[in-house]
């Protein structure tokens, strides 16, 4: 591949993320048409990670992302640095429904992983979680979810199955969150995720990871009926904003969580406080979608709060 070519892939790689949930057979196409160039070693993760994502889980396709896969990796060799990418290829043959190459590629990604056999096969199913919420079967993504956060103390841990459980729980938590009705066995297992997403970010995350971290354990404890802890949560990540940058959204959504705490705590003019602080924070927002997402959870929070 020449260095115009790289380039070309490099700047899929990094823009398909912004436009993959609204235009996946649009990038499905330009992600096909790039691998007939060959993909170079240091991108095959990249590669793997973001057109089984948008083919596999947006399109639903999981036999087009198995096969656009098999064509990248054919006649190469997983090497530790390498070996996610048929982590992914194992992803997508299980849902392909796939079992033998699914074994295989499951192998492979072990052969390579040297020591590591514990963290690299709880990986794949932390990654087979990841999938199966991002394909809205949460149901199945919860039992499997449960069974590998049950394992996490007994595994050595590494970067990558770091960030893995970090995006896996996170993901789940959210799609719990957002579930209703929940059953009790439901709500525990978002709290989980809820916490098990904070921990894990707050190893291999940034500060922005960390206090989205803190805001999903805030509305997790607000719904789950701790709203001290709720409360706390909150005010860390307004804290970690404060100390780092600006993040107006964010801050804005998190002081309607602060709202809702502080009306369960019995605290009426904090809570009265608190809207007029996300409203503040909201008026500096430019952008018109950011606008109306604040004004959904706002409508949202006020309707319960009267």
């Amino acid at each position: 591949m020449d260095s115009s070519g790289a380039g070309s892939l490099e700047k899929l790689l990094d823009d398909g993320w912004g436009h993959h949930d609204k235009e996946s057979e649009r990038l499905a196409r330009e992600l096909e048409a790039a691998a007939e160039n060959g993909i170079a070693s240091s991108n095959l993760a990249r590669f793997l990670h973001l057109s089984t994502h948008a083919i596999g889980e947006h399109l639903g396709d999981w036999a087009r992302a198995l096969g656009l896969g098999k064509r990248v990796l054919d006649g190469r060799t997983p090497t530790p640095e390498t070996a996610k990418a048929w982590g992914r290829l194992y992803v997508a043959a299980v849902l392909a429904g796939d079992s033998v190459e699914a074994a295989n590629f499951e192998l492979s990604y072990l052969r390579a992983a040297g020591e590591d056999l514990g963290a690299a096969l709880l990986d794949m199913r932390f990654m087979l979680a990841g999938a199966l919420v991002g394909a809205k079967r949460v149901g199945e993504a919860a039992r499997l979810c449960r069974s590998a956060l049950d394992l996490v103390g007994q595994i050595r841990q590494s970067t990558h199955l770091d960030r893995t459980i970090a995006v896996a729980s996170n993901n789940l938590g959210w799609e719990l969150y957002e579930m209703t009705p929940r059953t009790a066995h439901e709500d525990d297992l978002m709290r989980l995720c809820a916490e098990m997403s904070l921990k894990f970010w707050l190893k291999c995350g940034n500060w922005i990871d960390a206090e989205r971290g803190h805001y999903l354990n805030a509305l997790v404890a607000n719904v789950t009926g701790d709203p001290s802890s709720g409360l706390a949560h909150a005010d860390e990540a307004l804290t970690i904003i404060a100390a780092n940058g600006e993040r107006p959204l964010d801050a804005a959504l998190l002081q309607l969580a602060r709202a809702v705490s502080l009306a369960a705590l019995g605290n009426a003019d904090g809570k009265v406080l608190a809207i007029g602080h996300a409203d503040a924070a909201a008026a500096t927002l430019a952008a018109a979608d950011l606008r109306a997402q604040f004004a959904a959870e706002r409508a949202k929070v006020v309707a319960a709060l009267s």
